[in-house]
């Protein structure tokens, strides 16, 4: 009776270790994990956030030349990133009755060189929730600040993307946020862009919400910024 248990035992052994290797040397020709592509744009560079549909970060390097306005607007429409894995998209139904614009990240306004460099703008992919007044009010007259900056300072580099910060209750800190749509589009907290002319740098965080202090106001130490956003930006 024991050589017969000993016998099936080693005889199984072999079998469960057999399987085990076959299935593990399978898995490894078969899964490639990617996430947080890095794409490359006629006027811009993204990192997407495949977990909350929207960007991580975005990179711009503006010139009077870029700036030029070749292309117009009004032709231009939302629209799925044809270059993203389907199920990491936002569509546009995730917006529509969800009370957030569909805020830029790279601004159309930056991007009007080319028409197709313009329409890389309005890929969902360089999309964020946000607040209405704050995209048309402080992130808007930001945007246009930096436009006007070029012919003051020359070309600047731009960084810009999403941030979720935490809150504190009943001394404890939490992160929390909204997701809207039935993809879960992420809505950030707040927003940040650094902004490089020459040998200076500066950067801005600035809340998700209605917002009316001036933009010095919102003037955000860059190294704490590399720290609460897990970018380190190269100056």
């Amino acid at each position: 009776m024991s050589l017969v248990k000993k016998g099936l035992g080693f005889s199984v052994g072999v079998a469960v270790g057999a399987i085990s290797m076959f299935s593990y040397h399978e898995l490894e020709k078969k899964l490639n994990p990617t996430t947080f592509p890095t794409i490359e744009r006629k006027g811009y560079t993204i990192a997407y956030d495949t977990r909350g549909k929207i960007p991580f970060w975005t990179h711009e390097h503006l010139t009077e030349e870029s700036l030029v306005k070749n292309a117009d607007r009004s032709e231009m429409s939302f629209q799925e990133d044809p270059d993203l894995y389907g199920p990491h998209r936002s569509c546009l139904s995730d917006y529509a009755k969800s009370g957030f614009d569909r805020g830029h990240i790279v601004p159309a306004g930056d991007e009007r060189f080319s028409k197709e460099a313009l329409a890389e703008t309005f890929y969902l992919s360089n999309v964020c929730p946000q607040h209405p007044e704050f995209n048309r009010g402080l992130w808007n007259k930001l945007e246009n600040h930096l436009r006007s900056l070029v012919k003051t300072h020359g070309p600047l580099e731009v960084v810009t993307g999403p941030l979720f910060l935490s809150h504190e209750e009943n001394g404890k800190k939490f992160v929390t946020y909204q997701v809207i749509g039935k993809n879960e589009v992420a809505v950030p907290t707040h927003f940040f862009k650094v902004v490089l002319a020459k040998d200076e740098v500066w950067s801005y965080v600035i809340p998700n919400k209605p917002a009316s202090k001036p933009l010095e106001e919102y003037h955000f130490p860059i190294e704490k910024l590399e720290k609460i956003s897990g970018i380190q930006f190269n100056k």
